[in-house]
């Protein structure tokens, strides 16, 4: 929110900067993820915001569920009425079109501040919510549902009444209590966290969190609540609540942070502020939590190098891995920040961000030149592909604030296989909210061969093998054509790049792992299932045609792989006599396939 007094103190109190020569890493020292140059082909954009005309928008959020994939619900600062108010945006076909409007909280709680968008959605009914936060003595956070099926909103409810609330956040997921039948929503700001059983018509009082902001909840499959947020120092941490919040646990470290600043905007080109707020997300099936954050990486002389850290946890957030730099632009100083991330049914991890990286600035500069884009990692952050948004570089000064003001974060949503990716930009001369689609298919692969037994590395299959070229360094790769609709039945796995008349098989779980084994390395764990024996063809494939994916798998024991919205791991094993490692076997990359 543009006025709020909190946000005007930590812009104009200094908070000193442990910027120390040790600190100040060489660019060619990180720990840098691989970025892959496989291209993403995305959507046109669409322009959400048709209503609002030419005035002003910012701080994007959008939400979807699996339920109604068809419907998107975004939601926005608007400033339409002169002063800001939240805008919504509703979409029936997956964002080709949209109607737009206002939301306000109820009469008697209006003020001529009302900010803070937020959205949530409930992938168990298809239920959606939108609200904000109304900034007066009267105000607080008020929240609108939509139900499945309805044209209109519930009436608007206050979930919270009182001065002084702040930068609000929602989340809805399985009440932890009955996660099969019932669904909890959450709303963390700065004053704590509320929590409501009954789909968002009643709220409970607020519950003390730690110190900080820009508190985001997600929940995971399990009803597990999780909420990152910026101490306004130098930690990026999370909070848990196991109990559908009514308690929650102390603070965990996520990251510390090389450079602390306010929200002065002094970091990267433009005279608008970038803070450092946490993007969360929760994988919907393993329940790997993935945390992206801004932070200054070099310092030469005046200038900043603002980039995006990734960690993840794989213990629902007690422990984080090292955090690495992702996506980072191909101009020294290019800077990135405003990440927000999701996370699809099949495992694959999704960001929206701006990055200033197509132009080379100056971080004096009053004019900031900005590209929103897209990321996408189908291995858990181990490489990530990338895609620019916008057409073109668009200006800061444009923002209709004279260029101090773009917002604090964009939005991002998955649902139905699409991901849409919701940002502003200011390419035709105002400051307009877009919506762009992209649609990924079926199998998404991942495990692939990064790191392998004897150094036999190929980052685009398996592990590099004794295949049909010969080539330890390419290896046998697991591909999938047709589609994951149980109705149609059309799956084809094929296993390429092996030996000639090499024998082989595939293997399926629910459970993804990436261990060494054999010269490979196994990408399924828990209870595995065999397909049966085949024997590749001369051109090194062995393939599970279109009807044998499901048929073979339902005959397999525990009842099969192929039900509606189970999400299985497929692999293919097969025999490499004089492979590189001498095991006498390999693996291919897996692939993650969730049946619709």
């Amino acid at each position: 929110m543009i006025m709020s007094s909190r946000y005007l103190i930590l812009a104009c109190v200094a908070i000193a900067s442990p910027w120390a020569a040790a600190m100040q890493r060489p660019a060619d020292g990180l720990d840098q993820v691989p970025m892959l140059a496989d291209p993403i082909l995305v959507g046109p954009p669409v322009r959400i915001d048709t209503g609002r005309g030419t005035s002003a928008c910012n701080e994007t959020s959008v939400a979807s569920s699996e339920a109604t994939p068809m419907q998107l619900l975004s939601a926005w600062n608007d400033y339409r009425a002169g002063a800001p108010r939240i805008g919504v945006g509703l979409s029936r076909d997956g964002g080709l079109t949209w109607t737009d409007g206002l939301l306000r909280p109820p009469l008697a709680h209006q003020s001529s501040i009302e900010a803070d968008p937020m959205t949530a959605s409930d992938d168990r009914t298809g239920t959606l919510w939108a609200g904000g936060i109304s900034f007066g003595s009267n105000g607080g956070v008020f929240v609108a549902r939509k139900d499945p099926g309805s044209q209109v909103f519930e009436p608007v409810v206050m979930a919270y009444t009182g001065a002084g609330a702040d930068k609000c956040l929602m989340a809805a997921g399985p009440d932890p209590l009955a996660p099969e039948t019932h669904t909890r929503v959450y709303v963390s700001f700065n004053q704590g966290l509320i929590a409501s059983g009954d789909m968002g018509a009643t709220w409970s009082a607020p519950l003390a969190l730690d110190m900080g902001i820009g508190f985001v909840p997600q929940v995971g499959p399990s009803g597990t609540l999780y909420i990152a947020y910026w101490d306004t120092q130098d930690r990026i941490e999370l909070i848990r609540s196991l109990d559908g919040g009514s308690t929650v646990e102390p603070p965990v470290l996520i990251a510390q942070r090389l450079d602390v600043w306010g929200l002065d905007g002094t970091r990267t080109p433009g005279n608008f502020r970038v803070g450092s707020f946490p993007a969360l997300a929760v994988d919907p099936v393993s329940e790997a939590l993935y945390c992206v954050y801004a932070d200054s990486t070099v310092l030469a002389g005046a200038e900043f190098d603002v980039d995006l850290y990734f960690t993840r946890s794989l213990d629902r957030g007690l422990t984080w891995s090292q955090p690495e730099v992702i996506l980072a632009g191909a101009i020294p100083f290019g800077d990135q920040f405003f990440p927000w991330l999701d996370v699809d049914l099949s495992g694959r991890v999704h960001i929206v961000y701006y990055d200033t990286g197509a132009t080379r600035q100056s971080d004096d500069a009053l004019q900031g030149l900005l590209d929103a884009r897209y990321g996408l990692s189908v291995d858990g952050g181990d490489a990530w592909l990338g895609a620019r948004l916008t057409n073109e570089p668009f200006s800061s000064e444009l923002d209709g604030f004279g260029g101090i003001f773009i917002g604090d974060y964009l939005g991002l949503a998955c649902a139905g296989g699409r991901t849409t990716p919701v940002y502003m930009s200011t390419e035709l001369g105002n400051a307009d909210l877009f919506a762009r689609s992209v649609n990924l298919g079926a199998a998404t692969a991942y495990c692939l061969g990064y790191t392998c037994p004897c150094g036999n590395v190929d980052s685009t299959s398996g592990c590099g093998n004794s295949g049909v070229d010969g080539n330890f360094e390419t290896g046998a790769r697991l591909q999938a054509t047709g589609s994951n609709d149980l109705a149609h039945d059309d799956l084809q796995l094929d296993l390429t790049g092996l030996r000639p008349l090499a024998f082989g098989l595939l293997l399926a779980s629910r459970i993804a792992i990436s261990p060494p084994f054999g010269d490979g390395r196994r990408c399924v764990g828990g209870q595995v299932f065999r397909y049966p024996i085949r024997r590749a063809d001369g051109a090194g494939v062995l393939g599970y045609g279109p009807t044998e994916v499901i048929a073979l798998s339902q005959a397999l024991p525990g009842n099969g792989a192929a039900q509606i919205a189970s999400t299985w791991h497929y692999q293919g094993w097969y025999r490499d006599s004089g492979g590189p490692c001498d095991a006498g076997f390999n693996l291919t990359n897996g692939l993650r396939v969730t049946w619709r």
